[in-house]
């Protein structure tokens, strides 16, 4: 199975569950909020097979910690996948928008070909950001949590980009009806752990099982078959560029 964006950091016990992520052989891309946060990822996950560290610069992170791009900037010339980033033009993000900009032009100068895999952020924002991954020629990338309209995922899907979904999307209209509306072939999963729930406790990475079996129903295939479409999808991006 496949985490395709989870905060591994900011679960309890972190290094238990990469540890028991790792005995199911199940793959974690463990997203950041700061380049600093990946930096102190680095050491504790050296030498994991199936959990793997990603760069982040979360966009609701970035007008108060400017201070983070020159450390991004160095931490990607080496990173091997780039996540969390993007642009947050919600309540919670809307007055820092113009920071938000000017950091994700930078960021996105700042990813090269070999970042084969690129977990985004976009609430909000799904036309500014489809707008700047064009034009700086980034892609394709995994939108993730996709909260906009079908017309916007219809040119999110034109533009060749992939979505992850989690199990808050498939127990919620807006998020069931999302999921309806992809196809097979660029859907991945993921739990956004710890910020969504199953079964009255925060998710941690194996719950991506719930959503495979959603995706399964909704497909018409066994669970088996379903997981293996994601996987194969997963290993498309990251062939991408080879």
């Amino acid at each position: 199975m496949i985490d395709a964006h989870c905060h591994l950091d900011q679960i309890d016990s972190p290094e238990a569950i990469a540890k028991e992520a790792e005995a199911r052989s199940l793959t974690v891309v463990a997203v950041t909020n700061l380049p600093s946060h990946y930096a102190m990822s680095l050491a504790p996950l050296r030498g994991f097979k199936f959990v793997k560290p990603a760069l982040g610069y979360h966009p609701l992170m970035v007008a108060a910690n400017p201070q983070e791009m020159m450390p991004f900037i160095r931490l990607a010339r080496a990173a091997e996948f780039i996540g969390e980033v993007g642009l947050d033009f919600s309540q919670a993000g809307v007055a820092s928008k113009e920071a938000q900009v000017a950091a994700f032009e930078k960021i996105l100068d700042a990813i090269q070909p070999r970042h084969r895999f690129v977990t985004i952020h976009s609430r909000g924002a799904v036309e500014v950001v489809l707008e700047m991954l064009t034009r700086k020629v980034v892609g394709p990338v995994v939108f993730h949590w996709f909260s906009g309209s079908l017309a916007q995922l219809k040119r999110v899907l034109a533009a060749g980009h992939y979505f992850s979904v989690n199990p808050a999307m498939i127990r919620s209209q807006n998020g069931a009806r999302i999921i309806a509306a992809l196809p097979p072939e660029r859907v991945l999963t993921e739990t956004d752990a710890p910020f969504t729930n199953a079964d009255g406790r925060k998710t941690v990475p194996w719950d991506v099982g719930t959503v495979i079996q959603h995706l399964a129903n909704e497909w018409g295939h066994e669970p088996a078959t379903a997981e293996k479409l994601v996987e194969e999808n997963f290993q498309r991006l990251l062939r991408r560029g080879l």
